[in-house]
């Protein structure tokens, strides 16, 4: 599911009324198919892609305005891979009941397209974080990162795991693809340290 316009209340609104579906469709399929409980999972952030680079510039110029500066504030925006990117954290979580466990997520990633990899505009990958606050602590790719990872993917051998991102500098992952019915392949990804932790990590907000 896409929107057509990029007026701050109506991306608002999309979050809200879209992303409970959208975890709760990656929750449903990945016990399904590949029986992986994330529920106790914190899912820090969600991805919403752009089709075009006016869009992105469009979106992201809106939700820097005067009338979106109550319900998002900028993170950072920042070039990765040869493309900008902008996270936005949100001023009022997305609250998302799942069982017993309860997700709250505010912090919402922006990537511009990338030549040569087109994507629909909507939401695209949501990300988990499997790591131990109390024992990582940092987001740069070391041995405890790899131990970590290396670790999750043990307990699912049977998975062809993507694990492109999993020499990565800062905060590592590894990855795999979903088709949901509603939203197409998506991706699902497993980090050590929020998002939010690493970009104030980068920016020497910490």
């Amino acid at each position: 599911m896409t929107i057509n316009n990029t007026t701050a209340p109506d991306f608002l609104t999309y979050l809200h009324e879209q992303v409970p579906s959208f975890l709760t469709a990656i929750v449903a399929e990945l016990k399904s198919q590949y029986n992986i409980d994330v529920t106790d999972l914190h899912a820090d952030h969600v991805c919403y892609r752009t089709e075009t680079t006016a869009q992105y510039t469009a979106l992201v110029e809106a939700l820097q305005s005067v009338d979106a500066s109550e319900s998002f504030s900028l993170l950072v925006e920042s070039e990765i891979g040869g493309r900008q990117i902008a996270t936005f954290k949100l001023s009022r979580p997305i609250e998302v009941g799942l069982g017993s466990c309860r997700h709250r997520i505010d912090v919402v990633e922006i990537p511009s397209p990338k030549e040569g990899s087109p994507y629909e505009t909507g939401l695209e990958h949501i990300e988990f974080v499997i790591g131990d606050a109390g024992i990582h602590k940092s987001p740069i790719n070391d041995e405890v990162h790899a131990a970590a990872l290396d670790a999750w993917m043990g307990k699912y051998p049977s998975i062809s795991w993507n694990t492109k991102a999993f020499h990565k500098q800062c905060n590592p992952d590894v990855s795999l693809k979903l088709a949901l019915r509603d939203y197409g392949k998506v991706s699902v990804k497993f980090h050590l340290i929020p998002l939010e932790t690493v970009i104030k990590f980068e920016t020497g907000a910490v």
